[in-house]
């Protein structure tokens, strides 16, 4: 299998999120979050969904007049002057639009913080991206033979605009630059600037996809949210705005046995689940899960184990028409046998591998401690992974891996606040320190209540 990534990297940083004063998370195809509870976990996920589903919507409507803006304008510009046909955008020229669309960001973060988690709930100081790297230039090319006024177009590693016969209006500079901008930040990461329009579905295609820890409770109860006309926009549902969409995409889902990620969706079904999870044909579906074996045995997922309904969601999204271009999941280990969880682990690096960006909050060191072993078994060759039953795709090197440690720590004023660390990664693995103290006192602690030998 040719593995494919994510094309960019980026960090985020921002100041005053909930007990973090200030904290910075760099994006990898494999991103994870752990460490102590209520520490903000899920509320910097929150923000690295909002900014990358919602960002699209936060560009001024009226033409920017800032410093930042004007240096993308004479970019263009030259380029245009230049007669040239294609151009590489070079890093520092692709500093000049990521610094742009930071201040963007930073200029809108209290819009964006208010849809996310609720009028005035959060008042970020600060919000920017910083740091960003391609693994292969952006090119921008030019379309001698569009007529002027036709639609932008993108492929893989290039942004084309038709060729203006004069210098364009400032307001078309402007669609461009934004066009140019998100392809560069975003690319692949979720739904396009200009995302084709659904009559059914009101999330747009592509966006990326975030599965909240309570996930279980609403597939369960997927008919009665039906029932109960939970609002589409959603404004009067007390949810975070990803877990909203959730819901939204949820109950607008159609099934499908075969489609981009259906050979992932029979490795879960194979492998963990041992059976089959599928809609009894009503208009308005239930899912139903048929054991290994026993075809003609469908249970209601409400009748199932914890095991089936925990990962149901995942399934019934990799089976259905959802376009989901990354992946969000919070405690993925959530009531999970130890095998499982290293299963799962397995299913999760194979999803990354194959191009979708898989990102994680976890408190399992069960869990972490199976995806830091894959990391290293990307060191082995095939021989060597045949002997350990991984397969090739069940590894991932450590430069596609991120890995964030939250901490709690008591600050001289009284008020507890929150510390986030990388967790370096490399041929050996994923430092554990998350794990290590905590361990380390329950073995002691055990030690000491363990009976004396010699007595």
């Amino acid at each position: 299998m040719k593995r494919r990534y994510m094309k960019q990297q980026w960090t985020l940083r921002f100041k005053k999120l909930g007990l973090i004063e200030e904290g910075a998370v760099r994006i990898a195809p494999l991103m994870i979050f752990t460490g102590d509870n209520n520490t903000g976990k899920s509320y910097v996920m929150t923000l690295l969904w909002g900014v990358i589903a919602l960002g699209r919507s936060l560009f001024p409507t009226s033409i920017p007049e800032s410093d930042s803006y004007r240096q993308c304008e004479k970019w263009l510009g030259s380029f245009s002057q230049e007669g040239e046909d294609e151009k590489m955008l070079l890093p520092e020229d692709e500093e000049v639009f990521v610094r742009w669309f930071g201040d963007v960001l930073n200029q809108r973060r209290q819009t964006l913080c208010d849809e996310l988690f609720g009028e005035n709930a959060v008042r970020l100081r600060e919000l920017r991206i910083t740091d960003f790297v391609r693994e292969r230039p952006l090119s921008l090319r030019w379309n001698k033979d569009a007529a002027e006024g036709s639609r932008y177009s993108s492929g893989e590693h290039y942004v084309r605009f038709p060729l203006p016969s004069s210098p364009p209006p400032r307001a078309e500079v402007y669609r461009m630059i934004q066009y140019l901008t998100w392809k560069l930040i975003m690319d692949d990461l979720s739904a396009p600037l200009y995302p084709p329009r659904s009559p059914v579905k009101t999330v747009p295609p592509g966006e990326i996809l975030y599965l909240p820890a309570a996930r279980t409770g609403f597939v369960l109860l997927r008919k009665t949210l039906v029932s109960a006309a939970l609002s589409m926009g959603g404004e009067s549902v007390p949810l975070l705005l990803p877990v909203r969409r959730f819901v939204q995409r949820l109950l607008t889902l159609s099934f499908k046995e075969k489609n981009r990620f259906s050979a992932f969706a029979d490795i879960l079904e194979r492998r963990i689940l041992r059976g089959h999870i599928h809609p009894d044909g009503a208009p308005l579906p239930e899912y139903r899960y048929s054991p290994q074996g026993q075809d003609n045995e469908a249970l209601p997922l409400w009748r199932t184990s914890s095991l089936v309904t925990e990962l149901a969601p995942l399934l019934v999204f990799l089976r259905g028409n959802d376009d989901f271009r990354s992946l969000i999941i919070e405690e993925p280990e959530a009531h999970l046998h130890l095998e499982i969880q290293r299963e799962l682990a397995r299913l999760l690096v194979r999803l990354v591998n194959s191009g979708l960006p898989v990102w994680i909050t976890t408190h399992g060191d069960t869990f972490f401690q199976q995806v830091s072993n894959l990391v290293k078994a990307s060191a082995m060759d095939d021989a060597a992974l045949s002997r350990l039953d991984l397969e090739p795709e069940e590894s991932i090197q450590p430069e596609r891996v991120s890995a964030w440690h939250f901490r709690r720590v008591s600050a001289s004023s009284g008020r507890d606040r929150t510390e986030i660390s990388p967790l370096h990664a490399d041929h050996d693995g994923i430092a554990a320190t998350a794990f290590n103290a905590a361990i380390a006192e329950l073995t002691r602690q055990t030690l000491d209540l363990s009976p004396d030998d010699e007595a």
